[in-house]
C-alpha cells in the first residue's frame, strides 16, 4: 500500500534480493509524490535499502520463505517534516559481527537521524527516522 496523500508507506515482500529492486522504485516514487528533496530522498532510499538487504540475508538464512516488511509515515512538525521507517524481519538474530551490524548499520547512521535496532527470537526490528526536511509549499 503506498499513498502520498495520507503519508503512507507498506510493502512485505519475500526475502528475496531480486524483490529489493521494485521495492527500492516503489519507496523513491512515495518519497518523489510527497515532494521530498533529492538529496534527501537518496539517503533515505539508500539506508531503508541498506536495511532491507540485510533484513533479506538475515530472514532467507532462516528457512529461505522468510520476508521482510517496511512501513514509513510521513511526520510533520510544526517547522519540518520526517520520515519514520521500520522494517521488520522474521529471521534468526545475527551472530559474530553480524550481531554488532556490520557495515549496513554504519551505513544506516550516515544517512539517517535516528536509528534503532531491536533483535528478538522473532527477527530482527530496525526504526530509523530521516533528517528534517522543509514543509513542502503549496503554489497560490
Amino acid at each position: 500500500m503506498v499513498s502520498a496523500q495520507t503519508g503512507f508507506f507498506r510493502i512485505r515482500f519475500r526475502a528475496d534480493p531480486v524483490e529489493l529492486v521494485l521495492f527500492r522504485g516503489g519507496l523513491n516514487r512515495w518519497l518523489q509524490g510527497l515532494d521530498w528533496p533529492a538529496a534527501d530522498r537518496q539517503d533515505a532510499v539508500l539506508a531503508i535499502n541498506e536495511a532491507c538487504d540485510n533484513s533479506v540475508r538475515q530472514a532467507g538464512l532462516y528457512d529461505g520463505r522468510g520476508e521482510v516488511e517496511v512501513v514509513a509515515r510521513l511526520v510533520v512538525g510544526v517547522d519540518d517534516r520526517r520520515i519514520v521507517a521500520t522494517v521488520r524481519d522474521e529471521g534468526p538474530p545475527p551472530t559474530g559481527v553480524a550481531a554488532d551490524g556490520g557495515m549496513w548499520l554504519t551505513m544506516v547512521n550516515a544517512c539517517m537521524d535516528r536509528v534503532q535496532v531491536r533483535r528478538s527470537g522473532g527477527g530482527t526490528c530496525v526504526t530509523m527516522t530521516s533528517r528534517p526536511v522543509p514543509l513542502q509549499t503549496v503554489d497560490a
